[in-house]
């Protein structure tokens, strides 16, 4: 990679972190109307599907979740090119909230990156597995056992001190489970696309 290419690069999550920040500098007002809030949607307020993922309980959440992020674009850098990143950023978004609203009715209001953060970690895992198999499904395995641990007796000892607040386990579930159906869906697509092209 040059070095001119790399801001470039970064670009997307240079303007995500950057977006986080100046949300989190928002009055307690105005961040009530972004963040997941079930009642409301149902009310019409869709906007919140997308940016409940950019609000935060507090800046050691906000600080947690954007070293997460950074963490896992420097990590896998075939996410960073900012198309690719986007899309994933915004297809994740709406499939967390999708899960939340489908299958945990009980969730009234949520706000945070963490579900996000693992469909990412997810999709790139998924998409290494070929180049780094062992350390790849080695780290899935680790994942699939938090998310049922999770599910079983709630977040992990001390993650709820962290975040300034309660964490929502289920978020983490379905960020996982988008990250990986989206992955199996470009893996299908680049298959049929790559047939058509030898054919």
């Amino acid at each position: 990679m040059r070095a001119e290419s790399i801001p470039w690069r970064l670009l997307c999550g240079l303007l995500f972190g950057l977006a986080c920040l100046l949300i989190a500098l928002l009055p307690e007002t105005l961040l009530a109307k972004l963040q997941y809030h079930r009642a409301q949607i149902f009310e019409g307020e869709w906007w919140r599907l997308l940016s409940a993922h950019m609000t935060h309980l507090g800046w050691g959440h906000l600080s947690m979740n954007l070293a997460g992020f950074w963490l896992i674009l420097l990590l896998f850098p075939n996410i960073q090119q900012p198309g690719r990143c986007l899309i994933l950023l915004f297809l994740l978004m709406l499939g967390t909230s999708a899960g939340l609203w489908l299958f945990s009715p009980e969730v009234s209001w949520y706000r945070g990156l963490s579900g996000i953060l693992h469909g990412l970690l997810c999709w790139g895992l998924l998409s290494q597995l070929r180049s780094h198999p062992t350390v790849s499904l080695s780290i899935l395995i680790l994942i699939v056992i938090k998310l049922l641990w999770e599910q079983w007796q709630g977040p992990l000892p001390g993650s709820e001190s962290l975040a300034d607040g309660s964490v929502i386990v289920d978020a983490h579930l379905y960020g996982t489970v988008s990250g990986g159906i989206l992955w199996g869906l470009v893996t299908i697509y680049t298959g049929i696309a790559t047939t058509h092209t030898r054919s």
